[in-house]
């Protein structure tokens, strides 16, 4: 039996992670995103930490400086990756 903790789709490290787990990690949270910016999945605003079950909103309903143009950034690159 392991003392390795897993969990699905959850990156676990103990201290500094390697190049390739954080890539891995990096590869995952874009593809997320880009999902959640086409409305395929749930989102969750790092910066309030609210829930968007239906996926990421057109702009921030908290009116956070700085939110509406990400999310307008990460809506526009999901587009692209679509065409």
């Amino acid at each position: 039996m392991s003392d390795k903790i897993t969990f699905p789709g959850v990156i676990v490290s103990v201290g500094m992670p390697t190049e390739e787990t954080f890539a891995a990690l990096n590869k995952a949270t874009y593809e997320w995103e880009m999902r959640a910016a086409r409305g395929e999945c749930g989102w969750i605003c790092s910066r309030c930490c609210s829930h968007f079950p239906e996926g990421m909103p057109d702009t921030c309903p908290h009116a956070a400086n700085g939110c509406d143009e990400i999310l307008q950034r990460d809506k526009r690159e999901a587009n692209k990756e679509r065409t």
